[in-house]
């Protein structure tokens, strides 16, 4: 009598591959995506002093928001970490600061192949034989996904107070869950500083 013994089945190695390569992903995605620019000729190293402007963009009714105190906060860390000094009048400030926060919701169309498709379903029966007509499993060329993203969006404005002229942006978006949404404090001050990873100063030692 023969001594039938199952075969473990082996993970094939591209499977792995597949696995760290989405697990790489998901880690990068998790940071927000940063785009800056700055005006020519300006020597950054010549200012002293900060301030926020009277009324923000991200202000509601002619108050400071839960997002714009939020902001100020961050922006403050990340400007004195930076050396300049907090001045509470803008008058007296060399830079004024300025912010904008938007939230909105995107649909996302792609197309996917078949559920049914590729070399763990349908390659054990290439060539050999089909499934009869009407078999629930018979492969479809491809189908449309369609999905709904939110997708937040913040941008800070450095300006030059004594000109009146912006001299610096900085911009941080990224993809908002639920639970991000229900406490945005968070990713508010991450986005803060991803952003001012960028700033022409470099922070002090």
């Amino acid at each position: 009598m023969f001594n039938m013994r199952r075969a473990r089945p082996r993970q094939p190695a591209r499977f792995a591959l597949l696995l760290a390569t989405v697990v790489l992903l998901s880690a990068c995605a998790s940071a927000p995506q940063v785009r800056t620019s700055s005006a020519g000729d300006i020597d950054f190293g010549a200012f002293r002093t900060f301030g926020f402007f009277d009324s923000l963009s991200t202000d509601r009714a002619g108050y400071n928001s839960l997002i714009s105190q939020q902001l100020m906060a961050s922006t403050r860390r990340e400007m004195e970490v930076r050396g300049l000094q907090f001045v509470a009048d803008p008058a007296q400030a060399d830079l004024l600061i300025n912010f904008y926060a938007d939230v909105a919701n995107e649909l996302r169309v792609r197309n996917t192949g078949s559920a049914w498709s590729g070399p763990t379903y349908w390659d054990h029966r290439r060539g050999r034989y089909d499934p009869w007509r009407g078999h629930r499993g018979w492969p479809s060329h491809s189908s449309v996904e369609v999905q709904q993203i939110t997708r937040g969006m913040l941008s800070v404005d450095v300006v030059e107070a004594r000109q009146n002229m912006l001299i610096w942006e900085g911009m941080a978006s990224r993809r908002l869950t639920q639970r991000t949404l229900n406490d945005l404090g968070p990713a508010l001050d991450e986005a803060t500083h991803h952003i001012f990873r960028e700033f022409p100063i470099a922070p002090r030692m």
